[in-house]
């Protein structure tokens, strides 16, 4: 299916919607081959819908499923599916070119002009001429401040974008993500899963979780906040999971708050799995949203590089294992190309660590994804004990082995 626009209609357009009126002919040229190669794919793939879906007729909502395998976001307004059942299209066909057209209905001008339904007089000094209402007798006298209690009043119920059904249905989402009714909550969260109703108060919800994370990251707390910080982080898991929903313009807000979670400083009660969450969060942001354009999975693992490969006391151990834990979330790849060649010098840094508990959890951590990555590069199961000692030191060679031999 090939579809091909001719470069004057191109032009139009372009001075029409965009207001370019100083674009060259080498740009038009360019910009109409790309139009027309994006709509031909972009009809492909709604052809394709309509066939999984065994149908003969292709319906606007297929269109829509097309834009959403592109990573474009899909249009809300313009024609359904049922208005253009209503609608009688008629073919025109002059000088070798068609046209279709839809029949208006013609309309009286009287009709339009003689209202049906007369304004009483005794309104019409209600109306203000020029913006300001004209001093009569009819006319009650508003003070100033009276005036400007009004108007902010007035903006204030303007600034609710949502309906007030959708500011209740807000709240009581978020209260239940956080509760501690352990089954109130896991409805709540299959609800942000599942639930395709949910983009118009999307921006709310992620904000909620940015600042849940701020406020209860701040040094001041004066307790453990881990259990509000998992709840966020599984309320950001579930909306990842929905593939209903458009969050690509909300990660600016989503990523650092997961990216927080992960790497931060303070030790708390069960940070342990909080960390493990929020890298799963951070893998599912990268695999769905990372494009050679935003240059996502580089950004992150830089970040992530820089906080391994540091040999100072700039990082403690558990913002290290956030940044191990989250590099290793992102594929096999990273891990041999990224954290093989540092796991010689983390064995070295290791054994220096006084806190048994600790060191243990990070040893169990780095031998379960090392072994796993190893093993899925080298499937001879005689392994090279000399090799191991050499990639991996002293420290982390036997345990590597062990596991690896179990792995057979």
């Amino acid at each position: 299916m090939t579809i091909q626009f001719s470069v004057e209609s191109i032009e139009y357009l372009a001075e029409k919607l965009s207001d370019c009126r100083y674009l060259c002919d080498e740009s038009l040229v360019y910009l109409t081959l790309q139009i027309s190669a994006t709509i031909s794919n972009l009809l492909q793939d709604a052809c394709k819908v309509l066939r999984k879906c065994r149908r003969n007729d292709l319906t606007t909502e297929d269109f829509a499923f097309a834009l959403k395998l592109n990573h474009l976001e899909p249009m809300y307004g313009g024609y359904t599916t049922s208005s253009i059942e209503r609608l009688l299209f008629h073919k025109i066909k002059k000088d070798n070119r068609i046209l279709y057209h839809i029949t208006d209905n013609i309309v009286q001008v009287d009709e339009l002009i003689i209202p049906q339904s007369k304004i009483p007089l005794d309104i019409i000094h209600w109306l203000a001429v020029n913006g300001k209402q004209p001093e009569i007798n009819e006319n009650p006298i508003i003070d100033i401040p009276i005036r400007s209690t009004v108007l902010k009043k007035k903006l204030n119920k303007t600034s609710h974008i949502i309906s007030k059904e959708q500011q209740i249905y807000y709240k009581e989402l978020t209260e239940m993500c956080i509760c501690p009714n352990e089954q109130k909550r896991k409805q709540a969260l299959l609800i942000l899963s599942a639930d395709n109703s949910l983009q118009q108060i999307l921006s709310r919800l992620v904000l909620f979780i940015s600042e849940g994370v701020r406020v209860n990251l701040t040094p001041t707390s004066t307790f453990d906040r881990s259990i509000i910080l998992k709840y966020l982080m599984q309320m950001s898991d579930a909306l990842l999971q929905n593939e209903e929903l458009y969050l690509e313009r909300y990660l600016h807000y989503l990523l650092p708050a997961i990216l927080s979670c992960l790497l931060e400083r303070r030790i708390s009660r069960d940070h342990w799995s909080l960390r493990d969450l929020a890298a799963k969060c951070c893998k599912q942001i990268i695999r769905k949203y990372a494009t050679a354009i935003n240059c996502l999975q580089q950004r992150t693992i830089d970040v992530f590089y820089r906080i391994l490969s540091k040999n100072n006391e700039d990082y403690t151990w558990p913002t290290r294992y956030g940044a191990f834990i989250g590099l290793c979330e992102m594929s096999h790849k990273v891990i041999i190309q990224i954290v093989f060649p540092l796991i010689k010098q983390l064995g070295e840094q290791i054994q220096s660590i006084s806190d048994i508990e600790l060191s243990q959890k990070i040893t169990e951590t780095v031998v379960k994804y090392v072994t796993i990555a190893y093993r899925s590069v080298y499937n001879d199961k005689e392994t090279n004990e000399k090799k191991l000692y050499e990639d991996f030191g002293s420290y982390f060679a036997p345990l590597i082995q062990h596991n690896l031999i179990l792995l057979l």
